[in-house]
């Protein structure tokens, strides 16, 4: 992609995996995890211009426990 309406910049394509674990406790209760950036890959998620470019998010984790009530 392009950065700006110029193509003086251009952005290199990327692909991002992603995973997800989710487990049932009881029938109320769960857990989930999530790992975003599996590889933890450098790349840019937009630009605004040619000097204004937003890299992407490194790898990260979150868990969560949820319940239904």
């Amino acid at each position: 992609m392009f950065a700006a309406i110029d193509n003086k910049v251009v952005l290199p394509g990327y692909l991002r995996a992603d995973g997800a674990v989710f487990y049932t406790i009881t029938e109320k209760v769960g857990l989930q995890a999530n790992l975003e950036n599996l590889f933890d890959k450098k790349y840019f998620i937009n630009a605004d211009s040619n000097d204004n470019i937003s890299p992407g998010s490194p790898r990260s984790v979150r868990v969560q426990l949820t319940w239904k009530f």
